[in-house]
This record gives C-alpha cells, sequence and structure tokens, in this order.
C-alpha cells in the first residue's frame, strides 16, 4: 500500500511581501536626500535583519496576525503640507482644507518662532540637519530595534520635526494632522521632538482615516526631552474598520525632564500601540494617561514599558477602555527598575470595562525591580456591564446605543481629573466627546 505524505504549506514570512525591490521603488518616488535614503536603506537591512513578531513572543501572544497583511500594500510617499499657527496637515488633506472642529487647538500668539523649528525632514535637513541627525542617533543608540519601528522609518511617508531650542518658553502648540485617505496603502509617517535644555512645548498629532481607506498605518514617534524641559504631548487614531495600525512610541528623558502625554485609540481591525518611556537621568519624570475605545472587532494590543534607569525618578501610568461587540484587547506593561536606581517611584494601572457579550480582555502588568529601596505599584481590573444594569436604562427610554456611550463616558471619565496640564485636558475631552458622539448617532 503506498504512503500519502501530505505537506504542510509554508505560510511564509509576514513581512515578505516588503521586498528589497519595493524598498527601491517607494525610494524612487521620494525627494529625500541623501543622508535621509542612507537613513533609511539602514533601516531597511535593520529591519530585514530583525526577528519576526509571532503569538510565540510575549508582546504579540495574543495579536490577530492573520488580520495583519502587507500583501498588495502600496507605499505612500508624501510630504507635510504646511499651514498658518504651526499646523502640518498630512496625507489627505491639503492647506486649503478644513481640520474638523473636534481637533481644533487653542492658538496663541506671541511665539519666539526664530527658536523654533517645526517642519518636514527634508526641510530640517536644510535648516537643522545637525540636531535631526544627533537626535535620530541618540534614538537609534538608547531602544531597542524593534521591525515594526525599523519598517516605518525605511519606507518613510513623511517625517516631520520639532526642535525647540533651549530656554525657550512655547506658547502655541504645534499640530500634526494625518488622515489616511488611500486604498491598499502603506501609510509610514514618522515624528521626531526634541526640546532642548530648560524649554517648554506642546505637541499634538491627530491621525484618522477615510471611509473609503484601507491598508496599513506604520508609524512612529521619538521624544527627546533635555535637562529642565517639559513637553506636553497629545496623540489620538480615530480609524475605520478597514485599517490596520502598528503606532511606536518612545521617549527619552534628561535631567529633570518631563513628560506629560495623553492619548485616545479607536477603531482599526489590528491596533497595536507600543509605548517605550526611558527615565535617563535623576528628577525626571513622565505622566501618561490613555484610553482605548472599541465597538466593533477592534484587536488592540497595548504594550508599555516604564524603564528607569537611574534614581530619584517617577512615572505614573493609567490605561484604561472600553469594549463592545466582538472587540479584544490585550495590554503587557513592564516597569523595569535598574540596579542602582534607588528612590524610584512608579506607578502602572489598566481598567477595562466590558459592554457587551462576546468581548475578551488579556492584561499583564509586570515589574522588573533591581533596587531594594523603591515605590512601585501596579493592577489591572476587568468589569463588565450586566444585562440588568442595560436594562435598566433601556426602561428609561434610552436606546441601546446611547447607553453603551453613556456607560463608556461615565467610566472613562475618571481619566480627566488625572491630566494636569490644561491643553491636554480640553483637547481630550473635545476629542473624546466627538468619538463618543459618532458612536451613539449609529
Amino acid at each position: 500500500m503506498a504512503e500519502v505524505v501530505i505537506k504542510r504549506k509554508d505560510k511564509g514570512d509576514l513581512f515578505d511581501p516588503l521586498s528589497e525591490e519595493l524598498f527601491n521603488e517607494s525610494l524612487s518616488s521620494t525627494h529625500s536626500g541623501d543622508d535621509l535614503i542612507k537613513w533609511q536603506r539602514e533601516s531597511f537591512k535593520l529591519a530585514q535583519a530583525a526577528a519576526t513578531p509571532t503569538n510565540k513572543d510575549e508582546d504579540f501572544k495574543y495579536v490577530n496576525f492573520r488580520q495583519l497583511k502587507f500583501d498588495g500594500l502600496k507605499p505612500v510617499a508624501a510630504d507635510w503640507n504646511s499651514a498658518k499657527q504651526g499646523k502640518l496637515l498630512a496625507v489627505g488633506i491639503s492647506a486649503a482644507d478644513a481640520v474638523p472642529d473636534e481637533y481644533a487647538v487653542e492658538q496663541v500668539q506671541g511665539d519666539p518662532e526664530s527658536h523654533i523649528f517645526f517642519g518636514s525632514f527634508d526641510q530640517a535637513m536644510v535648516d537643522r540637519k545637525d540636531q535631526l541627525l544627533k537626535a535620530l542617533d541618540l534614538i537609534k543608540a538608547e531602544f531597542p530595534a524593534r521591525k515594526f519601528a525599523l519598517f516605518a522609518h525605511a519606507f518613510l511617508s513623511q517625517g516631520a520635526f520639532l526642535h525647540v531650542d533651549k530656554n525657550t518658553e512655547e506658547s502655541t502648540p504645534r499640530q500634526l494632522f494625518t488622515r489616511i485617505a488611500d486604498s491598499s496603502c502603506l501609510h509610514s509617517p514618522a515624528t521626531l521632538a526634541v526640546v532642548e535644555e530648560n524649554a517648554r512645548a506642546s505637541l499634538v498629532w491627530d491621525i484618522d482615516s477615510a471611509e473609503s481607506a484601507d491598508g496599513l498605518l506604520n508609524g512612529t514617534m521619538d521624544v527627546i526631552v533635555k535637562s529642565g524641559s517639559h513637553l506636553n504631548l497629545l496623540v489620538t487614531q480615530h480609524l475605520t474598520s478597514s485599517v490596520n495600525s502598528i503606532s511606536t512610541i518612545r521617549v527619552y528623558l534628561g535631567r529633570d525632564a518631563q513628560l506629560e502625554m495623553a492619548m485616545i485609540n479607536s477603531g482599526g481591525k489590528v491596533n497595536q500601540m507600543e509605548i517605550d518611556v526611558k527615565m535617563a537621568d535623576r528628577g525626571s519624570s513622565a505622566l501618561i494617561n490613555g484610553v482605548y475605545v472599541g465597538r466593533e472587532r477592534e484587536n488592540f494590543n497595548l504594550l508599555t514599558h516604564q524603564h528607569h534607569r537611574v534614581g530619584n525618578t517617577g512615572s505614573d501610568l493609567f490605561y484604561i477602555g472600553t469594549l463592545s461587540g466582538k472587540s479584544s484587547s490585550n495590554y503587557l506593561g513592564k516597569i523595569t527598575i535598574d540596579p542602582g536606581a534607588q528612590q524610584s517611584d512608579a506607578y502602572q494601572k489598566n481598567r477595562n470595562l466590558i459592554l457587551t457579550r462576546g468581548c475578551t480582555v488579556n492584561s499583564s502588568p509586570k515589574l522588573e525591580i533591581s533596587a531594594n529601596d523603591v515605590r512601585c505599584s501596579h493592577g489591572a481590573t476587568t468589569a463588565k456591564v450586566s444585562d440588568l444594569e442595560m436594562y435598566y436604562l433601556q426602561s428609561r427610554a434610552i436606546d441601546y446605543n446611547t447607553a453603551k456611550v453613556l456607560l463608556s463616558d461615565g467610566f472613562i471619565s475618571q481619566v480627566t481629573p488625572r491630566i494636569k496640564a490644561k491643553l491636554l485636558r480640553d483637547g481630550f475631552e473635545r476629542r473624546l466627546e466627538a468619538l463618543l458622539s459618532r458612536w451613539g448617532g449609529r
């Protein structure tokens, strides 16, 4: 009797479609100078060599990689459109178009413009070349070579650079607005912000997508806050269900540097947000508040790392979300206290509210402490709305969608009092209200 052997089909590498041929094609359509192209080529080589994430990795064990595909994607090559009052507008919107009211940012006159650069990478290579290249080298040296971020830099769609000179008190926040409007697109925006010594600055980055858009957003935001400086950072993503999103945020804090960050994440299929904050010198601190809202079938993968390299540093992270439909959230948070980082103070909390049956939550906060004089705490909670609670609201003439919005708003509102900066608090509330209003109006 003949023996029949069935060979399992090789699925190949997830990143195989991001070939050298596609990379060279994407370079041929850009207008970047030699230094940027050299940086992109190096990023591509490092990306090829970096390990491919799989469900066997701790950080990605719950990600639905079957939805995350690179086949047929076309890299988008574009530049920022400059607009008045410290704004850069990206793909899908022209400088003549109006930014939606929900993304409005308070503008205050009287900025010392000569001490602030805010523009594209290409323009920065002309006006602030040394500062840009030095900052890129620092990020490369201080943070691990993650495959997604490296490919984002290799297939760079557009880069935005904010550089604030030392002793500068910025009064007008700088704003980036990105709209994903293409079909089958690989959109790879990168933002780099450097706040020099004893300065203050604010940066807002809003990302949304058109109903007709599909493909992948693979973006990075790298931040360097130097000694005695302060940065307010607001990042929001409101994506349609046909767009996958991979976002990497990396922050390097110098001596007595401070970061306050607020985030809102919604939409997409696979929606991954990786936040890595490094307290690199004494006195540095970070306050991070974030929310995510799952409405349909989103697969949130949320990775946070608070790394205390030295002592007398602080970090406070609060990440919460509401889930409905068939959405899921996977939170993997880590606090690392290096040897000798005595008197570090770190806090990490993840909370989830499940609004409907069929949602899943995985939450795994961790501590890695190598010093004996520290204060660290972490935790995770998950609760679900009972049928009785939902029935009570509906019996008061509140329809089902409105009831979910009210419950989400009440749960997420616990973040607002934690946001100290007025710019962040006002912007956070306006964007969250718009998101929940659209949801309730479906």
